[in-house]
């Protein structure tokens, strides 16, 4: 009897195994609409023979094997067994009065062995002619978690470009992926400032120059001969700038109103209408001072149709000691 049940022991071992193996590859391959209706014992046996698979599909990943096998399968196909690509999709950020940076997000297929490359073609809002640039995705591309970023240089300032990209590989080309456009950066004045549109109280076409320094920013906007300082509605809150113009029977219209780039002080702002000059005419002068010093303003207005410049042209100090040396002004600003 004995020698029999050593017999059996193993017999039945072999069935509780077959028994457990089935009965798992049974939970995992069980849709999730349905395994949210099992008992709770076998959703949690089942969640714990998800986590187990997770972990050793992650070991195996980074184990030396798959690497190996992975570099083998590359080498040996030349790009044979890549999957068809999907263009990818573009997002655009101005970085300079010349360049823009382009960040992909690649639509990857599940396919360890796929290879694929980029190519990026960028024109003219109002143009036609398209130019491309080809990439590839480790030498000219840097890789920020699952996207890839690169720039586009050498473009017209000031400008409104479009942008598209597509894929490419042993298998051809993708179809391109969505356009998205960006206008590049303008060039500071040597102010470190620039012009803005105006409201339609100062008239079709009319802009503002704004100018800054390392403490202060100044607002230059024309004036007519009639218009008084009881004509004008001046309003400064620190993060916002409004300014209206009052007509006679009491409506207001906008001559300059918006979000500023920064804060400013609002107990330290001052405004005057200042006498005719060469450079400017009759104009009404604003002075505000930064919330924060040594800050390069892109713009004066965050808005639409307020072009922005490129900061990294503003120098506030020009490297002659006198200038270098003068810091007074940034004496309690902290």
């Amino acid at each position: 009897m004995a020698a029999s049940g050593l017999v059996l022991l193993p017999v039945l071992s072999g069935y509780l195994s077959l028994i457990l193996l089935g009965t798992s590859c049974l939970l995992l391959g069980l849709p999730n609409g349905l395994s949210g209706k099992l008992p709770k014992p076998l959703r949690a046996f089942r969640n714990k023979l998800l986590g187990y698979c997770r972990r050793a599909r992650e070991l195996s990943v980074e184990g030396p094997f798959y690497r190996l096998a992975i570099w083998l399968g590359l080498k040996v196909g030349q790009g044979r067994l890549s999957s068809k690509c999907q263009g990818p999709d573009v997002r655009l950020k101005a970085s300079g009065c010349l360049e823009v940076q382009v960040t992909m997000t690649p639509h990857l297929p599940y396919n360890p062995f796929h290879e694929e490359n980029y190519v990026v073609a960028w024109c003219r809002a109002d143009g036609k002619e398209w130019c491309e640039r080809s990439l590839h995705k480790e030498h000219d591309c840097e890789k920020v978690g699952a996207k890839l970023r690169t720039f586009i240089d050498s473009l017209p300032e000031r400008t409104l470009v479009q942008v598209r990209a597509c894929a490419e590989n042993t298998w051809g080309r993708s179809d391109w992926g969505k356009t998205a456009e960006v206008e590049t950066l303008a060039r500071p004045t040597e102010d470190g400032g620039f012009t803005g549109p105006l409201g339609p109280a100062c008239g079709s076409g009319a802009r503002y120059t704004w100018t800054q320094t390392r403490t202060e920013v100044f607002v230059k906007i024309p004036l007519a001969a009639e218009v008084k300082s009881r004509d004008i509605r001046f309003k400064c809150i620190g993060p916002k700038l409004e300014v209206h113009l009052v007509a006679g029977d009491g409506t207001t219209t906008e001559m300059l109103v918006g979000a500023l780039h920064k804060k400013v002080k609002a107990d330290e702002v001052f405004w005057t209408i200042e006498d005719p000059d060469k450079k400017y005419g009759r104009h009404l002068s604003i002075q505000l001072l930064k919330a924060e010093a040594l800050q390069k303003w892109p713009c004066l207005i965050d808005a639409d149709g307020h072009t922005n410049v490129d900061t990294r042209l503003i120098r506030f100090f020009t490297g002659d000691p006198e200038n270098m040396s003068d810091l007074s002004g940034l004496q309690g600003l902290r």
